[in-house]
C-alpha cells in the first residue's frame, strides 16, 4: 500500500487500491464473490474461505446489511427505488457499477464513503 508524508503538516496519507475495503484484511475479489453468493448470483469464493477469512466475510456482510438505506441513498437513481434488502441492493449496485471496484470507486469519488462505513480516511481534509 502506498503511503505519503505531507512535509508541511506531518500527516501521512495511505492510498488504497480501488479493489480494497478500508480496515478489512480480505482481498476485494474474495469479498465480491462472497457477496455475490449471499445475493444468490454466484457460488462464493474459490477456493472456499478458511475459518478466519470466513469470519471476516460474514462480518463484512453483516455490516453491509446495516447500511442498506445509506447505500440506497448514495446510489440514488442508479438503482431501482424499490429495493427489499441487502441481497437485492447488492444486485442493483452490481448492475449499476458491475464490480466491487466500480462500486468502491463510485462511493469514494461521489460520496467520500465506502461500502461498509463512512471512514475519516475518505473525507477531504478540513
Amino acid at each position: 500500500m502506498q503511503r505519503y508524508l505531507c512535509p508541511d503538516c506531518g500527516l501521512t496519507i495511505s492510498v488504497l487500491p480501488v479493489e480494497r475495503l478500508p480496515y478489512r484484511p480480505v482481498a476485494g475479489p474474495r469479498v465480491e464473490a462472497f457477496f455475490n453468493a449471499q445475493a444468490g448470483i454466484g457460488s462464493g469464493p474459490d477456493p472456499p474461505p478458511g475459518e478466519l477469512e470466513a469470519g471476516c466475510l460474514r462480518r463484512a456482510w453483516t455490516r453491509f446489511q446495516t447500511r442498506v438505506s445509506t447505500l440506497k441513498e448514495a446510489f440514488g437513481l442508479l438503482i431501482a427505488s424499490v429495493t427489499s434488502g441487502a441481497a437485492d441492493l447488492w444486485k442493483q449496485m452490481r448492475l449499476a457499477k458491475e464490480t466491487l471496484a466500480g462500486i468502491l470507486g463510485f462511493l469514494a469519488q461521489t460520496r467520500k464513503s465506502s461500502l461498509l462505513g463512512d471512514y475519516r480516511c475518505l473525507r477531504l481534509p478540513t
